[in-house]
């Protein structure tokens, strides 16, 4: 009954932050002017430069290979590699809908989706191939928060190369920059299809959560993943940076509602 009434609560303050869409009182205050100089979220940023939409998108456009138009047998063997089965999905075509316009954005408008069958919230771009979603994630996010989480699943391609070397050489402060990397292109993809960037904190807030509590990551810093405290610092960083109406509230009520 108690989580049942947390549960009513948390929808109902969610409506009410979505209608009003002010920032909390205070809030920018909180947030830190500028990152630590020399930290990984720090250089993670400082790839795309002063973080102005001109220069973010001239930097992509730079780094953007041609798009890869896999056969069937390689979009077989990507969804074969995560020992998951496809799911029975009815609602994939809306789903695919919701999914276009980040996929427009970064000129992957003809890649396929698919949604397997897993307890675990998760998304994945395997090979350049295809976007894999768990009927887990699928269940947790709404549309605006899964568009934020394959941006960042999209933002890999930007540093491939450089990731599978400094996975290979085991340089796991590059691999973990790479990721917070993919954050801030996650957030900066939002913003500039008219997406909230601050959604793209509260679902990885959730599904690391989750993922920690279902014993499949942890929300300290790994070798291959930041702590989920740097990756939200960073969001909202960014959001204060990209002028997102932006509400802490939600993030402290959310967490709240998973302890209990």
């Amino acid at each position: 009954m108690y989580k049942q009434n947390m549960l009513a609560a948390f929808i109902v303050a969610s409506i009410a932050v979505a209608l009003n869409a002010q920032p909390a009182r205070g809030y920018y205050r909180e947030m830190p002017e500028e990152l630590l100089e020399g930290s990984e979220e720090a250089r993670a940023v400082a790839r795309l430069g002063d973080l102005s939409p001109v220069s973010v998108r001239e930097r992509l456009k730079q780094m953007r290979a041609p798009a890869f138009l896999p056969t069937s047998k390689q979009i077989k063997k990507a969804i074969e590699s995560q020992d998951m089965p496809i799911a029975n999905y009815k609602r994939i075509d809306r789903l695919k809908s919701a999914l276009q316009p980040v996929l427009d954005y970064h000129e992957r408008s003809r890649m396929q989706i698919f949604v397997l069958d897993s307890n675990l919230p998760k998304s994945l771009l395997i090979g350049h191939s295809v976007i894999l979603i768990t009927t887990r994630m699928r269940h947790i996010a709404n549309d605006q928060e899964i568009r934020g989480i394959v941006a960042h699943e999209l933002a890999h391609e930007y540093v491939w190369d450089e990731l599978f070397k400094a996975q290979k050489e085991k340089d796991w402060k590059l691999v973990r920059e790479c990721e917070l990397f993919c954050d801030v292109v996650a957030a900066f993809t939002l913003k500039e299809i008219g997406d909230d960037p601050a959604s793209y904190g509260r679902i990885l807030q959730r599904m690391t959560i989750i993922s920690s509590i279902e014993g499949s990551t942890t929300i300290k810093q790994s070798r291959t993943h930041p702590s989920l405290d740097a990756r939200l610092k960073l969001n909202k960083f960014l959001c204060r940076k990209f002028s997102s109406q932006y509400s802490v509230f939600s993030f402290q009520l959310e967490e709240f509602f998973l302890k209990t």
